[in-house]
């Protein structure tokens, strides 16, 4: 098979149209090779090229709780980057199984892979908040240890289980300590504590401490800190770090949960933690990837919208982000929903065959 006969993209992550349509060979192996990630390498080739301005922070979001930063300086730094497929659990590991009863439980996946994990141009580090395998991603691993140099974050039990199942060696190994910090190039990053239940509960009996399975993110962005808390339930404790940090923005795992079950935190939780963390715009994640535990977006807007009018924290957004979404911290933080780029600034009516010169010809 010639390599004229399958679809090149080129150094911007762009699909060369000249072969499609003409008669060529396809095989599985083919068309998986040319549709999947379905954007290509087109947010790779953006993150790489985008400068960040002075006094603002850069976040993409990838979908589930994947995102990723740049900093002024060029640093990229991913979180819980999730590059796998639907999945299946059961009851003899699954802490969702095992706290609801469900001897299996089906994850169907619903966004799109928007970022292809092995053409980062640059990686400086790779963040994970917990173990759950949605976060603690073997391909988005596996991708980061072949094509970069980048650092592997994570609190004690991930960095234990890359170690001795994914290869991750420990020269290239941070362990995420609650309480310390780590600077990677100019940003820093705080290791916040972290509230996940249900991590605490996957594979352990009795249940691991907080600070062994989970931890938050806190980046230190020159817009303000943007806090990743993973997969966290509420807990009270969030008063204190709210004290403890300097939290402009959250992101949080907000889902619907049948009957029977907490995995997702609800619209009202997250309303709980943002006010306990004094903190100006919320970024809901998660609600859009698994099909089980859809959650409606609305919800959580209406409720900081009559919170915002009984002046409880009349200052505070609800930014809702689509998957390839780059949000800049404080600049967007009044945009609500976001809307993905039309192109209106490429239309020339002058080209046009239909209103143009043209048509009157």
């Amino acid at each position: 098979m010639s390599d004229d006969s399958i679809v090149k993209y080129d150094e911007k992550g762009v699909m060369d149209g000249g072969t499609v349509g003409l008669p060529r060979e396809m095989s599985r192996d083919i068309w998986l090779k040319e549709v999947f990630p379905e954007w290509g390498s087109y947010l790779n080739y953006e993150i790489d090229q985008f400068d960040v301005q002075p006094g603002t922070g850069a976040m993409w979001y990838f979908g589930a709780m994947s995102c990723a930063f740049k900093s002024q300086a060029g640093a990229v730094i991913s979180i819980d980057l999730y590059s796998g497929p639907s999945l299946f659990t059961d009851y003899s590991y699954c802490g969702v199984c095992r706290t609801s009863g469900a001897e299996k439980l089906w994850w169907m996946r619903t966004h799109p892979m928007v970022i292809d994990p092995w053409k980062f141009k640059r990686l400086d580090a790779a963040c994970i908040t917990h173990h759950h395998q949605d976060h603690m991603d073997f391909y988005s691993i596996s991708a980061a240890l072949q094509t970069t140099n980048c650092k592997f974050i994570a609190p004690p039990e991930a960095a234990r289980r890359m170690k001795a199942n994914m290869g991750v060696p420990d020269d290239r190994l941070i362990v995420a300590e609650v309480g310390k910090s780590v600077q990677i190039e100019d940003m820093k990053i705080d290791f916040a504590p972290n509230y996940d239940i249900i991590a605490s509960k996957t594979g352990f009996d009795p249940p691991a401490p907080y600070e062994e399975v989970a931890v938050s993110y806190i980046f230190n962005t020159e817009g303000g800190g943007i806090a990743m808390l993973g997969d966290s339930l509420y807990h009270n404790g969030y008063r204190m770090v709210g004290e403890n940090y300097d939290v402009s923005a959250v992101s949080m795992a907000m889902g619907n949960n049948a009957p029977g079950y907490t995995d997702k935190m609800s619209p009202w939780d997250l309303w709980r933690v943002a006010e306990a963390l004094n903190t100006d715009v919320i970024l809901p994640m998660h609600h859009d990837n698994w099909a089980n535990c859809y959650e409606e977006p609305s919800y959580l807007e209406d409720i900081v919208a009559k919170k915002n009018k009984e002046a409880r924290h009349p200052s505070m957004d609800v930014v809702t982000l689509l998957p390839g979404a780059r949000y800049i911290h404080p600049d967007d933080k009044g945009i609500g929903r976001y809307n993905y780029p039309d192109n209106r600034e490429l239309m020339n009516w002058k080209k046009s065959i239909e209103y143009g010169p043209e048509a009157k010809k």
